[in-house]
Parts: C-alpha cells; structure tokens; sequence
C-alpha cells in the first residue's frame, strides 16, 4: 500500500530575529495563530537543507539539525504530539501531520521556520526495510556480480529472497536484431530508496556497466525508478546533475518544505555536493550544485548482512511488508480444510468414491492449494449399511517425494502423462549433457533419450528409470531432406499436435570441421505415428516416429536467416489460435502456426523477450506457456547453461494478440533461481516445462547443476506448482512447507443412518 500524500501549496517560511529560549508547542492553533508565514520556492532558501521524512514512524526522532544550528521550536497540527524531541501519534493508521520547525543560526541567532507534512506510521505495524546492494562473491553462492550488483531488500534485517537482486537496471538501448551483448547490459551500485511527494518509492543509485565497471554515466548522472509496492518496478532513466567530476553514493530525499528533492553524492575526489531538483524525473530541473556535506535520512554505512555493500533504510507500512513477504518469503501451510460426516442411508451400498479425493489446504499468504487423499481400505471396509452408526475413515495426504536428482546428465527435461492400451504411464525426454557437453555428450552416443513408466518415480535413476531409456533418434539418423543429424538433439518438448503426441527439439549437424556444430541446428518436430483406430503407436520404438522435419517461416525459408540456429520451440493454444515459441538471436521469437501443417508457420516471427536485465545475461531461451485464470504465463530461462542459468516469468491477457511484443510484460527479477531448498542448494535451476503428476497436481519439470556423483552435467528435478495469492508461480515450496505435518493424517466419520446435521461443508484447522 503506498501512502499517499494530499496536494500541498509550496510550504512557507518565517525569517525572524528571535533570542527567545526553546520551546515546543503541539497545539493546532498556536500553529495557525503565531507564525507568519511567506513563500519560499527556491532551494537556495534552505542550505544546507534541513528534511523532515516524508513518513516516518510514530516515537521517532526529528533529524538532527545542520551544523551551525538549532532546533529552536516544533509546532504540530493534526492528530500528533511532539514530546521529549519525538514526534507521537496515536491509534493503528498512518497519520499525515503538519509540522513547523523552527531552527535558529547559532551565529548570529536569526530565526527560520519552515512547514513540512509527514505521515506517522503506527510503530507496532511499521516495518524497516533496507535496500543495499552486495559485494559480489562467486557464481555458485548466486552472488555473482550480475547478481550482487542490483538492488536488494532486508526486511527487518533479514534478507528477501534469499539475498538475492530484486531491482536490476534495464539494456541502455534496444537489442540489436543479432541480440543483446555486454555493452547494453547494466548493475547497479549504491542504491538508495526513499519516499516520494505521492506516497509511491523512488530508487536512486549509480548505474554501471555490467559487472560494476563505469559504462560513463556515472561522471554525471544518477539512474532513477519507481514502484508503488516495490514489488515491480519502472526505470526512468538517467537523471543528470550537470557536472563532469563523478557522482558517486548518491541519495536523496523528498524536501516537504520546498516540494523538492535534495540530492547528496560525492565526486571521484571524494569532495562532498548537494543539490536540488523538482521532480522525480530525468527531465527534472536542477539546482547548480553546492560543496558541503548534508546528511539526508536512511542512509546505512554498515549491516550485518552477508556481503553487504551500501544502501538506506525507510519503513514501510505492514501492508507493504505483507506483500513484499508473500512475493519474496517463503510460504507455509497453516490449515486444512477437514471433511464434514459423510452421511449414508441404511440398506444401501456405500461407494468408497463418495469420499473427498482432494484436501483443500490454506496457506501463509491467503492462497490455497489441495492435495489429494488416500484413505484407509480397512477403516472403508468396516463400514456397513445394515447398522445405524458413526465410521471413522482414516486418510493420508499423498505428497509424492520425487528422487533428486530424477536423472543425471539429462538437461531441458519434459515428462508428461501418456495413455498407451488402456494404461496410464509417464514419458519422460531432455538433452543428453554428460560433463555439460550436449553437443557430443562428451564422446558417448548422442540421440533424443525417451523413458516410459507408470509413475514419475519409476522414471527415476535410482529406481531404474536409466535402465528404461531408448534413443528414439541417433547421431546418423536421416532428417527429411535425407541430411544426417549428427549431434544436438536439443531441448526435446512433448505436445499434442492436431491430437498426434509431437515432439519439438533441436538437431545439428556436421560443420566444416566435420564435427556437429550447434550453429547448424534447426528446429525440428517429429510425430508419434497412429494405427489405423487413432491410437498411438508404441513411443519406445524408433520406427514409430515420422522423420524429422524442419520448421519452417510460411514461404519455406529458414526461421532465422542471420545465424541460421534456431531451438527450444514450444507449442500452446490460446483462443483456439495455436503458437509456437522459440528461441533464436539470444531472445524468443513467437508467431502463429496451424496445426494441420506443423512444420510451417503462418505468421512472421516476432521478438517478444529480448534479454534486458544482467541476471538475463544476453540470452533469452526455453520458453514454456501455461495458461491460468485469463493469464498466459511463459516461463523462459537465462544467464546461458551454467551456474547462473535463472527462470524469467513473461505474462500476457489472454486473447490478446500475443505475437505483439506490447502484450507482454515480465518481471525484473527471476521467478526460480538458485536457492534452497529441501536442505539442499540448488544451482543454475531453468530450461523448464509445466506438466501434471498422476494425483493431478501441478508439476515443474526443470534441470539443475548438481555435482552427483561427481557427474558435471544438468541433472532432472521435479517439484510441484503452488500458485500465490498474487497469482504468481511458486517451484520451491519445501516439502514440510507444502504440507505441515500435522494435516499429513486426516480422517473422515461415515454416518450411516442418523439424520443429517447441519454443518457447514468442511471445517479448518489451523496450525497456529
């Protein structure tokens, strides 16, 4: 919630000669009735400048005044009170109160006054958070310096998201049509968040190159943003102040007095500036700048948080905390959703489907989630019709733990649910990456690995899921220009296509040294033949699949003409109109296609993800589209393949045009990145996929770098969805998170012959 602030006139001041002792008056009249006040617009008026923040929390302190001054007087009107130098107010909102300050020139004893507005916030529900930036340490404590140079956030003193960027700058210019590369790219250093006029948060900081060289404009310009929630931000751009010599450590405050801005920073000889402007804007005007030191409020020096670099602190409201909590916290569940008696007539046949299937599960953050039942075969069949009576039916919550890591070496996976002669199995296929070479795969057999079982855990190496695994294609194997593929076989992805199980990948083949080269690769689709019945044939069966073919732009040329690669396609349906997405330049690309014709598209390809953002690095690739509640959400990955690889979130309207790169917008920051989790750190999570396990829940498919066995490669990981209250994705709930332990065992009372009570649909239970 951002506080907003009541338009004010440009606050007044009162120069008088004045010898009287120090007083402090809380009184609304005194404040209207004893001074006399007179415009003051200019910031010269006021220097060095003296800054009420524009919010701060009920019993704190007014700044100390600049030096070669004093605090003669404090006027207050609205519900406050200023007592013992602390400013007070009463009851659980925020207040927005006037102020009259009145500071005395220990020279020479002249008088000034000046009027400012600030909203006290209630000291019990206020929050401190801190924006810092980090000292970069190594990739695999995602501390990077594409990670540690961007802006992050404490709560309290305990870092979000753990401590990982959550503000990164943007490209400096439009990605070229070959695609994003360093010079565009940015971080950040010295952040600086503070209040602005209306309520919302302005971020201030030095932008650099990327890696926190200088990219120039640190000579004379600071990089400005906004948020209203600080959950998402917008780049304004480079504000600059007119000088040559460096801005360095730059902040600012809002000047409630003067209805402008103050801004400090030092110069690269370390000499102290100050200066004013009078909006929040890179087209602000800027007052000439001022030698001297001016100390503005928040700023932070030192912390006890890893790394810590330098930043400011501000308080913020609990709504604000909340959300920030829901967005960046971990999420726990609270309670579930127990059955109500079930109840049955006498001399009937009781049927065990009459049973809840699914327990509704509430958590942390006000969403909820189910997981489904399993109950007790005994406790079922002690039930009889013939005897009035009460049956209690236990159950268990079923919380499958799949094995990590699923499968070792096995990078871009997909697993999906396939029906095959009556029976319900799970197909699983990804990119062979022995030692993290997909290309050879490190001098063993290359192909497209498929395995089939019935559960995703059987598809697991340890519980002989390796053992399962055919190439369905080979090195050598004919595409359908009869060219040989030879290496690759990239990012496979599953989809139904014209109701025909498709799978989309990528192929190379041999370059001009005679070896597979990736820079030949082309996206390829091939099908899983059909009987004559419409059914699928075997998928373990080499002979079962058509031959590869390319797609194609709609007049048959190559998809990208300026590398020629192209990969990582993926299929959806929006609307009845279908898509594919892919990857090529560096960024994703989608246009229509028609699935009577899968090989062609119908519309010409579009740019709609260009990486942005360092943690981007300069490439933008895996797309994977589901689409929930009139959202379409694509996941696409960053950051290339090692230690650092990160999965972006790009969001569109359903039934918008999606082919228009207006219709999209992303997140600035990673939606599943390295982390913990389940006591374990996982590194370099991305190139995913949604899917479904066999209770129905939603499911994440996804591959990490793990030193398994002493293995270098990108191992298999599943873990289930859990959708937030802010409608945003969640892959790395903990197990103990997803489901408390205490609602693992549940239990139901079958009421045969008893008249039915009236009570609601389902009681909760609550762990707190």
């Amino acid at each position: 919630m951002a506080i907003h602030k009541r338009n004010h006139n440009r606050a007044a001041l009162e120069l008088t000669r004045n010898t009287a002792s120090r007083w402090a008056v809380g009184a609304a009249a005194a404040f209207a009735s004893t001074l006399a006040l007179a415009d003051a617009t200019a910031a010269g008026n006021d220097s060095p400048p003296f800054i009420v923040p524009p919010v701060m929390v009920s019993g704190s302190s007014i700044p100390s005044p600049p030096e070669g001054r004093s605090i003669e007087r404090v006027e207050v009107s609205g519900d406050a009170r200023y007592e013992k130098g602390k400013l007070q107010s009463s009851g659980d909102a925020p207040r927005e109160i006037s102020l009259a300050v009145t500071l005395a020139d220990t020279a020479d004893g002249d008088m000034t006054t000046r009027r400012y507005t600030t909203t006290l916030l209630p000291a019990d529900s206020s929050h401190e958070l801190l924006a810092f930036d980090r000292t970069p340490t190594s990739s695999s404590e995602a501390n990077n310096a594409d990670i540690a140079l961007s802006m992050h956030l404490a709560l309290d003193g305990e870092p979000l998201f753990h401590n990982y960027g959550i503000f990164f700058p943007e490209v400096s210019e439009t990605p070229p049509p070959l695609g994003t590369h360093d010079e565009i790219l940015h971080s950040l250093r010295d952040p600086h968040l503070a209040y602005l006029a209306d309520g919302n948060f302005g971020i201030m900081a030095t932008r650099t190159a990327r890696g926190g060289g200088s990219d120039g404009s640190q000579a004379s310009s600071v990089l400005l943003a906004v948020s209203d929630d600080l959950l998402d931000y917008r780049e304004l751009g480079l504000l600059d102040l007119g000088v040559t010599d460096g801005v360095n450590d730059p902040a600012f405050a809002y000047h409630s007095a003067l209805d402008r801005y103050v801004i400090t920073w030092r110069n690269d000889a370390g000499t102290e500036y100050h200066a004013s402007f009078d909006a929040f804007s890179p087209e602000a005007e800027v007052s000439p700048p001022q030698r001297g030191k001016v100390t503005l409020p928040g700023r932070v020096a030192n912390s006890d948080i890893a790394d810590f670099q330098s930043g400011s602190r501000t308080p913020i409201t609990r709504e604000v905390a909340e959300q920030l909590t829901t967005r960046f916290e971990p999420i726990r569940n609270l309670g579930a959703r127990l059955p109500s008696p079930l109840h049955v007539e006498l001399d009937t046949t009781f049927d065990a489907k009459a049973l809840p299937a699914r327990i509704l599960l509430d958590y942390s953050d006000g969403s909820t989630n189910s997981l489904a039942v399993e109950w007790d075969d005994a406790d079922i069949n002690n039930i009889t019709t013939q005897t009035p009576g009460r049956y209690r039916v236990h159950g268990t919550l079923k919380q499958e733990i799949f094995p990590t890591p699923l499968a070792d070496e096995r990078a871009d996976p997909m697993i999906v649910p396939f029906a095959f002669e009556g029976n319900d199995y799970f197909l699983m296929v990804a990119t062979k990456d022995l030692n993290l070479d997909p290309i050879n795969n490190d001098g063993e057999p290359t192909g497209m690995p498929l395995r089939m079982a019935p559960s995703i855990s059987a598809l697991a190496d340890t519980h002989g899921g390796d053992d399962l695994e055919v190439d369905i294609l080979s090195a050598g194997t004919l595409d359908a220009e009869g060219n040989p593929m030879t290496g690759c076989f990239w990012a496979p992805e599953m989809h139904h296509i014209d109701n025909r199980l498709s799978i989309l990948f990528m192929p190379c083949y041999d370059g001009e040294d005679g070896q597979p080269d990736m820079w030949t690769g082309r996206a390829s689709i091939v099908q899983l033949k059909q009987n004559d019945q419409g059914e699928p044939l075997d998928p373990r069966n080499p002979a079962n699949w058509t031959t590869a073919e390319q797609v194609v732009r709609a007049d048959g040329s190559l998809l990208n003409p300026l590398q020629g690669i192209s990969l990582d396609m993926t299929f959806f349906i929006d609307e009845g109109q279908a898509y594919y997405a892919w990857q090529m330049l560096g960024a994703v690309y989608i246009a229509t296609m028609d699935p009577d014709d899968p090989t062609r598209l119908t519309s010409e390809p579009t740019r709609i993800i260009a990486p942005h953002y360092a943690w981007e690095n300069t490439i933008a690739e895996g797309p994977n589209v589901f689409i929930r509640d009139g959202i379409v959400n694509m996941l696409y990955s960053g950051s290339l393949v090692g230690d650092t690889y990160a999965t972006g979130l790009a969001r569109a309207t359903s039934g918008d045009d999606l082919t228009d790169p207006a219709s999209w917008e992303r997140l600035n920051y990673p939606v599943h990145k390295s982390e913990p989790y389940n006591g374990e750190f996982l590194l370099g999570t991305g190139h995913g996929a949604w899917s479904y396990d066999a209770d129905g829940n939603q499911i994440y498919v996804f591959h990490v770098r793990t030193d398994h066995q002493d293995l270098g490669g990108r191992d298999t990981f599943v873990q289930r969805v859990h959708w937030t209250q802010q409608g945003l994705p969640r892959f790395n709930i903990e197990t103990e998170h997803e489901l408390a332990p205490q609602f693992r065992e549940i239990a139901i009372d079958v009421v045969v012959g008893e008249p039915q009570e009236s009570t609601a649909p389902g009681s909760t239970t609550s762990s707190q």
